[in-house]
């Protein structure tokens, strides 16, 4: 953002604001000076107001055509509101006058960036050190640019420079990390954060860091030595307790898992996610009064949040308490019709027979784009069978063909829907494809006593 007099800013902004909304409202023109402007274009932009931003920087021009600083918010309205020609233009000119101005670059960049041109954006970030002396930002942003392409080996050495200008630039050093770790460069990473922690002992992000890659390769003794160190370092570090209770839960020390999990509580704001994993403690440990407590909390802490719905209706449904689980099945469908909800809704009403309303929801799911597993075909396929809708059975039984070719269980399916219709030759093919992979299964024979049937045929 372009530079101005924040000390008058301060002092005037109010009088300015006052003055500039007067003359909207008159249509009268008073002179502002083009530190005014600026003052008032940042007082909008802070508000979000962009429309009356862009009316300040357009009057600020008219009384100061050749304002660079008033050019560079001009711009950067542009690039917000995707008018990325009319802010090159205004950058290229800017460039001829002024070839050393900083934020010309960064613009320019952040417009090849937004249209995913990072190695534009690269480049002209690259020029841009040449001349610049505070290179921090832009060696932070070369490196992002790297990594949106995922080209984890050019980030590194910038994150590095990043980290060797600042050392307390943690996002640097979490994104340093994880491209040692998209490259495979454990030895590496363990390598940086201990020369981090040679010369910053108390450094709890690299003590952090190195317990959650020491938990990653298994060695769980040498993790929670880690996070501890990353307690000693700040004792009010929520994530290392909860990485810590992680570890712990892993190694079945329940116990110790929610003495941290419960602090990481105390510390920290209500969080359904800590909520959620108390709440598996609790039912390791066969508290169920405990569990059910911490698992309605999470629920409720954050309703949109599907894991710790499916966790509860799953604990119902294997207790075999179908009106509970498809009570809170729905419950979790009005807060998050993901297809994990979607299915244990379709499985709990298959399970009570209410074969409508299965096989409703099983159509629900068949809307989702990507790949529905075979679990689901086969239960909606189950669910037709026993509903007995064989028109339906088999245009269902036709697409899950598509996607699991090689499953005999549908081909026997498809087979007995097309001897109930009196198609015996396309019969026999479906039939006798799926027997040379298995034989069929009892449920199907049951179903389909058109099998028995004509037994000599099909075989």
């Amino acid at each position: 953002m372009a530079n101005f007099d924040k000390k008058y800013y301060l002092s005037h902004p109010n009088n300015s604001i006052i003055r500039f909304e007067e003359m909207l409202k008159t249509n009268n023109v008073y002179y502002f000076d083009s530190t005014e402007y600026i003052s008032i274009s940042h007082h909008y932009i802070d508000q979000a107001n962009y429309s009356l931003a862009d009316k300040s920087v357009k009057m600020g021009l008219q009384q100061h055509p050749n304002n660079t600083d008033l050019m560079l918010l001009s711009s950067e309205l542009h690039i917000f509101n995707s008018n990325y020609e009319d802010a090159y233009e205004i950058l290229n000119y800017l460039q001829k006058v002024d070839p050393e101005n900083r934020e010309v670059y960064l613009q320019k960049a952040t417009i090849y960036s937004k249209n995913n041109h990072s190695e534009e954006a690269i480049a002209i970030l690259k020029r841009a050190l040449i001349f610049i002396d505070d290179k921090f930002d832009i060696w932070n942003m070369i490196a992002m640019e790297f990594l949106l392409i995922e080209d984890f080996k050019s980030a590194i050495p910038f994150f590095k420079k990043c980290l060797e200008y600042d050392n307390e630039d943690f996002q640097s050093l979490y994104n340093l990390i994880f491209c040692y770790e998209n490259l495979g460069l454990i030895d590496e990473s363990i390598s940086e954060l201990s020369s981090i922690l040679e010369s910053r002992p108390y450094s709890k992000i690299a003590w952090h860091q190195l317990g959650k890659i020491y938990n990653k390769q298994q060695k769980y003794k040498e993790s929670i030595s880690a996070f501890d160190f990353a307690i000693i370092s700040d004792d009010q570090f929520v994530s290392a307790y909860i990485e810590k209770a992680k570890v712990l839960e892993r190694l079945g020390r329940v116990n110790e898992a929610l003495d941290n999990f419960r602090l990481s509580i105390e510390l920290s704001e209500p969080n359904s996610y800590i909520y959620f994993r108390i709440a598996k403690c609790y039912k390791k440990l066969n508290n169920i009064s405990f569990f059910l407590n911490y698992i309605k909390k999470s629920v409720r802490e954050e309703p949109s949040n599907e894991k710790p719905w499916i966790f509860l209706i799953k604990y119902y449904i294997k207790k075999k308490n179908y009106r509970q689980s498809r009570y809170l099945a729905y419950k979790a469908f009005e807060n998050n019709n993901s297809i994990k909800i979607l299915e244990l809704i379709s499985e709990i009403n298959y399970k009570i027979k209410s074969y409508d309303d299965a096989i409703k929801f099983y159509n629900q799911i068949l809307d989702f784009k990507e790949n529905i597993s075979w679990r689901v075909w086969k239960g909606y396929i189950e669910c037709l069978i026993d509903a007995e809708r064989w028109h339906e059975l088999l245009k269902v039984s036709l697409k899950a063909k598509k996607h699991y070719p090689n499953k005999a269980f549908i081909d026997f399916t498809i087979s007995g829907c097309l001897l109930k219709d009196g198609k015996l030759n396309e019969a026999i093919y479906f039939y006798q494809s799926g027997n040379k992979v298995c034989e069929i299964p009892i449920k199907l024979i049951k179903s389909f006593p058109e099998f028995t049937e004509n037994r000599t045929l099909l075989v």
